[in-house]
């Protein structure tokens, strides 16, 4: 008989591991705080409305995967290709922001600025290579201006970057920027011309506006829960509606994990755990106490925190593009939902999604749906996106660990706390907030495979 594994976390990693897992046979149980299985995958219904934390798409570059991912699926998913604009200082421009965006949409002096800013800075570097001491810990400014020069900093990123993390650019890291490729703006002149981009190296941004996608008609909830069904089907179990109170380890090396719900306290006994919590709440539920430097150190790990304010309006095109990444705005993205999937709604009616972010605690998480209307509303109206008298209906969904934040510090406090669990027989971390690493809805479920099949046959008792 095989060994017993308590999945801890409902979202797409914790998933994808027990649905391995269960089809090699192990015994799997799932716990999940929220009463909506899929984490940030999680589709909320309210009548005939269905809300996904902001607008996912099923896409990848690993064909075995995609196929993997659509057999959940009993009819064929539309296919669309997504459009993303940039709109700030009353222009819009194609995102992601590339060398061709600077040198032929934005205005004559911006163009001029930002190429002779560019080069200024290139030429500076050169001369102060051989006498400057190299920095250990570069913050994202560092980084921006040395890739695109100080005026496009100053103009773009700076802004833009402060606004979506809600902290100063010189208190984070380069790995700030949700791309698994960073462009120089040189390098980016070389793509001046080039439309296609080599796929395994695409950025998370390049690949959404590259790739065909697709969606479920019941938003994105739709996959998480043919997962679960799966997990099921295999003997597995699903527990939604529990929170983890505590994680005890035996002086066997098995394990307790203490949850408590609707229906009371319930206990889970398991030969392994896998977590998919939050790094910074994962590690203080562990028994016996970890060492006070692991604990300082997750507690220094930290999440942005995400919101999603629906409108519903008439049913109309709202915007020219799927996507709009806004500056100086409240909000940091909208987007026209009957782009990605009218289904979502009933048919005469439109969508917009507005994505706000900050830190959990902050006035604005504490904001009802009705004050972050009258927020951003007049940035609607101002930019001719929609009116007042329009609106019909408004939702909002919370999100409080949606981004890790990688501030300049951050590293050697994340390789503490990794290093402790690697030493932890029988506990295993893995996906975004797991393991504290930005990650797009396939790369999650590919990496709770990967999991799987590396422990299963540890696992299985012969």
């Amino acid at each position: 008989m095989a060994k017993k594994v308590i999945v801890l976390g409902g979202g797409v990693t914790g998933l994808g591991t027990a649905w391995r897992l269960a089809e090699k046979g192990i015994p799997v149980d799932v716990i999940e705080a929220g009463n909506d299985i899929g984490g940030l995958a999680a589709t909320v219904e309210d009548g005939p409305y269905r809300l996904d934390y902001g607008p996912h798409f099923i896409l990848s570059e690993q064909p075995q995967l995609l196929k993997t991912i659509l057999s959940l699926f009993d009819e064929e998913l539309p296919v669309f290709e997504r459009s993303a604009q940039l709109y700030f200082h009353g222009r819009f421009y194609n995102y992601p922001l590339t060398a061709k965006n600077v040198l032929l949409q934005m205005p004559f002096r911006d163009s001029f600025m930002c190429g002779t800013s560019y080069i200024t800075r290139l030429i500076w570097d050169m001369l102060r290579k051989p006498f400057a001491k190299k920095k250990e810990n570069p913050s994202f400014a560092d980084w921006a201006k040395s890739s695109f020069g100080d005026y496009l900093f100053r103009l773009f990123f700076k802004p833009y970057t402060e606004q979506f993390w809600q902290l100063p650019v010189d208190s984070l890291s380069p790995d700030s920027i949700p791309t698994n490729t960073r462009l120089s703006f040189f390098k980016t002149l070389k793509l001046l011309f080039v439309k296609d981009i080599v796929k395994s190296k695409m950025s998370l941004v390049e690949r959404e506006t590259t790739l065909l996608l697709r969606y479920p008609r019941e938003g994105i909830g739709q996959m998480s829960k043919n997962i679960a069904a799966r997990i099921e089907a295999n003997g597995g179990k699903v527990f939604a509606g529990r929170t983890v109170t505590a994680i005890e380890q035996k002086m066997d090396g098995t394990f307790i994990v203490r949850t408590r719900g609707s229906g009371g306290e319930q206990m889970f006994e398991g030969d392994r755990v896998v977590s998919t919590l939050p790094l910074p709440e994962m590690i203080p539920l562990l028994r016996p106490e970890p060492p006070a430097d692991v604990v300082e150190s997750a507690a220094r790990l930290s999440f942005l925190s995400l919101i999603i304010l629906y409108i519903v309006v008439p049913d109309r095109e709202l915007l020219q593009s799927s996507y709009v990444y806004h500056l100086a705005t409240p909000y940091n993205r909208i987007g026209d939902m009957n782009k990605f999937c009218p289904d979502l709604c009933p048919p005469d009616e439109n969508m917009l999604a507005l994505e706000f972010t900050c830190h959990q605690g902050e006035e604005l998480w504490t904001k009802s749906r009705e004050e972050l209307l009258e927020k951003a509303l007049g940035f609607l109206e101002r930019d001719g996106i929609l009116r007042r008298e329009e609106v019909k209906k408004i939702f909002v969904l919370k999100a409080s660990h949606a981004y890790p934040i990688y501030t300049v510090d951050y590293l050697p406090h994340l390789e503490a706390v990794r290093s402790f669990v690697k030493e932890t027989p029988g506990l295993d971390i893995v996906g975004r907030s797991g393991n504290y690493q930005y990650m797009d809805m396939d790369q999650c479920l590919h990496l709770g495979f990967e999991l799987a099949d590396k422990i299963a046959p540890v696992l299985i008792e012969f």
